[in-house]
């Protein structure tokens, strides 16, 4: 471990500014109808104009009036039309100025939205984040990009190599985990750092909620377009309800340790989630990661229906506790500290509004390592379920396999193609190869 184990602790140290500057909520305007500074327009393109990509493109317009959109990109044109409606419905219409020769459609779309931009937002599912990200830094853009950002190890290379080269070019990189943008949770960070509990002994975290919606194939579809339509379904596409789910309290916990965890061991499986139309993704899962300084971090997630719900965490201290409510309680669960969210700035906003602070005002950020690295810690965790082994950082590491399609095309091969019943393969522990 000793080569992992001082990449991970070079990580720490040159990654310490940045993330002391996520522990302190920016100098912004609380009130949310207020803007930024700056006068210049920035002109910015969507990519991926799914639910979150909207809601992503109107929080970055209401960052600024200097913003306007002006592109627009998609593999699916009725996705990039609601989009576009969506937006247009909730900021002032002088900021979007994307006539139809600016809305791109296909798996090139990406290169000719960045061409007009000088800010992207990569919203597409996460397998095509590594190649977005690439092709921005290297166009000299600046970027926000959602989580997670890779499905697979040699995803998360590619993205650590090209936040180099954004670090060299001086590019804002802001990434959306939204819970290091929130007020009440940096102040929790804080406190719990501080020791008002004492010492950190054992994290459990939760992201328990119902299945994701299934679109049912149409006549004429590809199966590239099956797939696509129900990404949430398909491993290659979502990279498991850790990566597309779990990683925002998983984060989080990676940023209080101030590390992200050495090794992981897990179990998981599909008990609700059956037959062609749910793929081949897990439905319940559960890994115990472990840190350096021996933390065990528990982690249960479920995507089944009528079944109880928790999104958060319980850190467990020396003398006491904390969970995602905000609240400090000693050994006798007695409140000792607590912070009132209610007033507080949404963090989905705050992000956008310090993305756009950055670019505006010449601050140079980046916040891709310390998203990269709770992706990694997601990408174990789905190995390790997947596999039925244990598995360290050091292994995980080396890994050259690759889950996506050798092609990107709507013709494409697929990694995983349904049997003569019109089933998928699905993950099998102890059969599984996943290094």
């Amino acid at each position: 471990m000793k080569e992992v184990k001082s990449g991970r602790r070079a990580f720490i140290k040159k990654g310490s500014a940045a993330i002391a500057g996520s522990t302190v909520l920016p100098s912004l305007p609380v009130d949310l109808s207020a803007y930024v500074s700056g006068n210049d327009q920035i002109r910015v393109g969507l990519v991926g104009c799914g639910n979150r990509g909207a809601g992503a493109a109107v929080q970055a317009l209401k960052a600024s009036k200097s913003v306007k959109l002006v592109a627009m990109g998609d593999t699916f044109r009725d996705r990039l039309d609601k989009s576009y409606l969506a937006i247009l419905d909730n900021v002032d219409s002088e900021q979007v100025d994307v006539p139809e020769e600016n809305k791109f459609v296909g798996f090139d779309s990406y290169k000719k939205v960045i061409e007009l931009s000088d800010a992207v937002l990569l919203i597409t599912p996460p397998p095509f984040r590594p190649m977005h990200f690439e092709a921005a830094v290297q166009a000299d853009k600046h970027v926000f990009m959602e989580k997670p950002l890779a499905v697979d190890v040699p995803g998360y290379h590619k993205i650590m190599e090209v936040s180099k080269l954004a670090d060299q070019k001086k590019l804002t990189v802001v990434v959306g985990l939204q819970n290091r943008y929130k007020y009440a949770y940096q102040q929790l960070v804080e406190k719990v750092r501080s020791g008002l509990v004492g010492d950190i002994s054992s994290i459990a975290v939760y992201y328990c909620v119902g299945a994701p919606v299934i679109h049912a194939r149409k006549p004429g579809q590809t199966e590239m377009e099956y797939q696509m339509r129900n990404w949430r379904y398909f491993t290659w596409l979502w990279g498991g309800q850790l990566a597309g789910q779990s990683i925002h309290p998983i984060d989080a916990m990676n940023w209080l340790m101030d590390d992200f965890p050495v090794m992981a061991k897990g179990i998981g499986g599909r008990q609700v989630f059956s037959g062609p139309d749910q793929g081949n993704t897990y439905d319940h899962h559960f890994v115990e990661f472990e840190y350096a300084n021996g933390v065990k971090m528990n982690v249960q997630s479920l995507n089944i229906n009528n079944c109880w719900r928790r999104i958060g965490w319980d850190i467990k201290c020396t003398s006491g506790s904390a969970d995602e409510k905000s609240k400090i309680y000693d050994n006798q669960k007695n409140v000792v500290w607590r912070h009132d969210d209610r007033k507080d700035p949404n963090p989905y906003q705050v992000e956008h509004d310090v993305f756009f602070d950055c670019i505006i005002n010449g601050k140079h950020r980046n916040d891709t390592e310390w998203g990269a690295n709770s992706t990694l810690t997601t990408i174990m965790g789905r190995m390790a379920m997947h596999s039925g082994q244990i598995l360290s950082l050091e292994d995980v590491l080396k890994s050259k396999r690759s889950i996506l399609p050798s092609q990107l095309t709507w013709e494409a091969e697929m990694p995983d193609m349904p049997d003569e019943t019109g089933n998928y393969p699905i993950p099998m522990p102890g059969v599984t190869r996943v290094l």
